[in-house]
């Protein structure tokens, strides 16, 4: 039985027919040779993990990618069959859960390896470990050139198994510069020295921009996050795939109102008017996911009509003015988009001087999911 929707109650509308096209532009883009990775960490950026990831392994994929142990205990709860890497960090206390898990995790650190390799002995079972190579972000991974050691110190402690090699893109947006370049070279550096002193290590790096831009980094398995949910890593990469946004997030309108002018509107006033104005109130605030940057920068759409956010945007609400629209149009009931559809994401992050990738993932448990299969 499908729940009661308030129509004041926010609202993302998840597109799983969308969510297929763009984990098929992924495969078409790397081809049937390299492992999918897919990134559902952060409740796969805001639009529930447990559907999306039963989504994409409809679509066959197979392994996915999280931050935190309590993110892959919800995947496996869900497909217990699947891969799943913890990619966050860890620290020797969280051996035990690791293990109880049934997860793989990526380590930078040997005594996490050790605590790691001590439970997973100790419980009967072996943990594949992905070792993290420090190619120029500075988060997290050992050098370059300890790689080799790192390794061997893996292969011979009870109870661990290295499973891959990776890293990280450190100009995650834009990987066709020098940097990159060199990160790429790095990674593959260390998997060579690996490689001569024992069976070689499957390899890891490529982002959603690295997908779309940079085929020598696909390398055995590639990490798309952003691009699976329809959004690019910067707007010039638009012209690389044919993605189509899965969230769409609406707000509906609780209140409408004639305000005179010279009427502030909000708190703080910040915004004042000029001329008589209609006011629609939309249920949707910051507490969310709808950045209080977007005060007097927003807009929302109805349509085709884009209508301006008057005023600081509320916790539970925000404000926009609909003098232009036809007064039978706005009406309480009535829901705005605030993002999707004709009012892309990436546009409305820009507005509030963020990334999209924080806008999605900042939608808030108040704001219901509606998965639709059709797009």
């Amino acid at each position: 039985m499908r729940p009661f929707l308030s129509p004041s109650q926010p609202l993302a509308r998840i597109d799983l027919a969308a969510l297929a096209h763009n984990y098929s532009e992924v495969r078409r883009l790397v081809g049937r040779s390299v492992s999918i990775l897919a990134m559902v960490k952060a409740d796969a950026y805001g639009h529930g993990s447990f559907e999306v990831a039963g989504a994409l392994s409809r679509q066959g994929c197979t392994t996915f990618g999280v931050a935190t142990l309590a993110e892959a205990r919800a995947i496996r709860l869900a497909l217990p069959d699947a891969r799943v890497v913890v990619f966050g960090g860890l620290c020797p206390d969280d051996a035990q859960a690791a293990v109880a898990s049934g997860v793989e995790i990526v380590v930078s650190d040997i005594d996490v390896v050790m605590a790691c390799g001590a439970a997973a002995a100790a419980a009967g079972t072996e943990l594949a470990v992905h070792v993290k190579i420090d190619t120029g972000m500075r988060r997290l991974g050992v050098e370059p050139r300890d790689a080799v050691d790192f390794v061997k110190r893996i292969r011979s402690t009870r109870g661990t198994r290295p499973a891959a090699l990776c890293s990280h893109f450190a100009l995650a947006e834009s990987v066709t510069t020098e940097v990159t370049d060199g990160q790429v070279e790095l990674l593959q550096e260390a998997a060579r020295a690996v490689a001569e002193r024992g069976p070689a290590l499957p390899c890891h790096l490529a982002n959603s921009a690295g997908i779309l831009t940079r085929p020598a980094s696909h390398l055995d398995m590639v990490r798309p996050g952003l691009m699976l949910y329809g959004l690019y890593p910067d707007t010039s990469l638009a012209g690389h795939a044919s993605l189509r946004p899965v969230m769409t997030l609406e707000g509906g309108v609780v209140r409408v109102a004639g305000v005179g002018p010279g009427e502030g509107i909000g708190y703080g006033h910040t915004f004042r008017t000029e001329r008589p104005t209609r006011v629609a109130t939309l249920r949707c605030g910051y507490a969310d996911g709808y950045p209080r940057a977007l005060s007097n920068r927003g807009v929302a759409l109805l349509g085709d009509r884009r209508v301006p956010v008057l005023g600081r945007v509320c916790m539970d609400h925000v404000m926009v003015d609909v003098t232009e629209l036809d007064d039978g149009d706005v009406e309480v009931g009535t829901r705005m988009i605030l993002w999707g559809p004709g009012l892309d994401a990436g546009e409305v992050a820009a507005l509030a001087d963020t990334i999209s990738y924080e806008l999605v993932a900042r939608v808030g448990r108040r704001v219901d999911r509606v998965y639709e299969e059709a797009s």
